[in-house]
């Protein structure tokens, strides 16, 4: 009988969104020995990497670089998933590349930033794209869609330029005042919270706007949503875009670095003004759901296509574990 391979996946506490249902998966599979190292603490890190024949590293950040300058990790097999916060940051130079194996991105463009500061970044590690993927089978089409109801999902910070919605919503509202915008999320900046409360106030729009905060259960937000609208200025592969086209709302997407090759360019807005129009031309019809939801499983972001490649790294690792 073949040797169980130890597999450890680590990620900060409060950051394990995206890691967790890989580890769920892998939980299932009698040939792996699998841990959890939710962790901030540099003892637990080293206790992983020596335990471990398989790591995975979620985020390329802090934690990544202690582990990497583990002594026992040499002799390990390691995969490392960078995200997109990261890449702005000088976090990735941090990191030891020379002792992992691979390193996925989840966009071709954050490859390209990260390019920007380590430029030789793919030869120092194997580097592989691996996008994002949602449980399609678990996520259902909205039944109605009413589009002057806009859904806008994201912890909100100046990362997801807030106050661009802000000016959206203003003029939407002159257009037709029965427009209302839906926003699920945190706050993760007081001074940003301030602002947009205030500014709404003075625009005359926040009853035009309900902030729902972190929704634990976001069956309950999505229905009767018709729009999805996006104003961040930097994503990697976002969820919540393409949780939203799989319901079938329609996406309203700033155009960000990389945006061009996620959607089609009819799904992306450079100015205040192509998101009004786009929403208000939209506003009149009913929405093509089947086509967002085609789009979204034809370019493989589920998570059976993601998985399948995932299983193809680890069992790469596992013959040299």
């Amino acid at each position: 009988m073949a040797k169980t391979k130890k597999l450890a996946f680590i990620c900060y506490p409060g950051q394990e969104t995206f890691i967790e249902p890989i580890v769920r998966e892998y939980e299932k599979r009698p040939q792996y020995q699998v841990h959890r190292y939710y962790t901030d603490q540099q003892a637990d890190v080293i206790a992983a990497v020596k335990w471990a024949d398989i790591l995975w590293l979620e985020w390329a950040n802090q934690l990544t670089a202690v582990a990497t300058q583990v002594y026992e990790i040499k002799s390990k097999s390691v995969i490392v998933r960078l995200h997109s916060y990261e890449a702005l940051s000088s976090l990735p130079t941090r990191v030891n590349w020379k002792v992992v194996d691979y390193l996925v991105f989840v966009a071709p463009h954050i490859r390209d930033i990260v390019k920007m500061q380590i430029h030789d970044i793919e030869k120092q590690v194997c580097t592989k794209i691996i996008p994002n993927g949602l449980d399609i089978d678990n996520i259902p089409k909205n039944k109605v869609f009413n589009m002057y109801d806009i859904a806008y999902v994201c912890n909100l910070s100046l990362k997801k330029e807030p106050a661009m919605m802000l000016q959206i919503m203003a003029e939407l509202v002159k257009f037709n005042p029965a427009f209302h915008l839906h926003s699920a999320g945190g706050w993760q900046d007081k001074g940003c919270e301030i602002y947009m409360k205030h500014m709404a106030k003075e625009m005359g729009i926040e009853e035009n706007i309900t902030y729902y905060g972190f929704v634990e259960n976001m069956e309950t937000f999505w229905p009767g949503k018709g729009i999805l609208l996006s104003t961040s200025f930097h994503e990697g592969h976002p969820c919540n875009i393409m949780e939203g086209m799989a319901r079938g709302l329609r996406p309203v997407i700033h155009n960000f670095i990389g945006a061009k090759g996620l959607y089609q360019e009819k799904y992306l807005f450079n100015t205040v003004v192509d998101a009004i129009n786009m929403i208000t031309e939209w506003s009149a019809t009913t929405p093509d759901e089947k086509d967002y939801r085609k789009y979204v499983i034809d370019r493989g972001w589920t998570k059976k296509s993601m998985m399948a490649s995932i299983s193809k790294l680890i069992r790469l690792c596992g013959k040299k574990a």
